[in-house]
């Protein structure tokens, strides 16, 4: 008989802790876990293996700062510049749009259009393909009225 099999174990793929959190924090993992049908300890768990890379980075940054402070901090600083400067382009490429934009509610001058007022939504095209087309303004509505 050999002793080797007595010794190993199997590695858990999950290990169990406990976490101190706030009632509001565990309310929201509570409303997490209930639209998706699990655990609120699975859905913790998967939220925390879901951000784990933004976590390292956390990680590895605030130890690089314990070493060196002012070059993390100069480091961050250029980060956050180079982000302001997407978003603002961002913002500069979507200011040139002219209009409302698909699903917004209101049209270029500011104002919700007259069927979107009155609760009527937009039409919306057949989810197959089934030669149907989307009814022009004016034209009457197979079963229905003219919008």
């Amino acid at each position: 008989m050999h002793d080797d099999a007595m010794l190993s174990t199997p590695t858990p793929k999950a290990v169990r802790v406990t976490v101190p959190v706030s009632p509001e924090v565990l309310e929201i993992f509570q409303r997490l876990a209930k639209a998706g049908g699990m655990s609120t300890g699975r859905a913790m768990g998967e939220w925390m293996t879901d951000t784990v890379e933004a976590a390292e980075l956390m990680a590895s940054t605030m130890e690089r700062a314990r070493a060196a402070p002012k070059l993390v901090t100069a480091e961050l600083h250029a980060m956050m510049l180079g982000m302001t400067d997407q978003t603002k382009e961002l913002a500069d490429k979507y200011a040139k749009f002219k209009g409302a934009m698909a699903g917004g509610p209101a049209d270029g001058d500011g104002k919700r259009s007259a069927a979107a007022a009155a609760g009527h939504p937009a039409p919306v095209p057949p989810s197959c393909n089934t030669g149907g087309k989307v009814p022009e303004k004016g034209k009457r509505v197979k079963g229905g009225k003219s919008s």
